[in-house]
């Protein structure tokens, strides 16, 4: 009997607490769940108000990104063409002077000693023309029309040899 009764009442008290922490459970579970509910509205709230705000902050820094971004290759490219016309000039300034140091080698390799000639009248002719500019010290001027006679004789045989045609026609 005693078993009996303790029994039923802690199974009445087992009832009792396991229906009020329920009730506590479920009443601060729908609580708690409404304060999630008003946490995730105000979150909306924010969001729109100032989602707005926000685009416009990104879009301005994109801007200025892409300016930036715009200026830097800018730069780049004004660098890139100043290397390439650093290297067009650094060419042109190689072929100006090997041509430089190819007539001055020519002028400095003429060394004329005029003779007789087996009948051509350009090696007597200019004989004549040395000895007498010698003596009135402007036997230069004798070697640079030396000089011009062999640049013309040579541009003359290259007009010759491209004229000529592969086949004898």
């Amino acid at each position: 009997m005693i078993a009996d009764f303790f029994n039923k009442l802690f199974s009445f008290l087992g009832g009792l607490f396991t229906g009020a922490l329920n009730f506590l459970g479920d009443l601060f579970g729908d609580l708690f769940g409404l304060i999630w509910e008003g946490i995730k509205w105000i979150g909306n709230l924010l969001k729109m108000l100032f989602q707005g705000l926000v685009d416009i902050l990104i879009g301005f820094f994109k801007v200025i990104y892409q300016l930036i971004e715009g200026l830097l290759y800018l730069i780049y490219m004004i660098g890139v063409l100043a290397v390439k016309l650093f290297l067009v000039i650094f060419e042109a300034a190689k072929v100006l002077w090997s041509l430089i140091e190819g007539f001055a080698r020519t002028l400095g390799s003429l060394n004329y000693t005029p003779r007789e000639g087996s009948g051509n009248g350009y090696s007597e002719m200019i004989g004549k023309l040395m000895t007498n500019l010698n003596v009135l010290q402007i036997d230069v001027i004798a070697y640079i029309l030396l000089f011009s006679l062999w640049f013309i004789t040579a541009v003359s045989a290259m007009k010759l040899i491209s004229s000529i045609r592969v086949g004898g026609d």
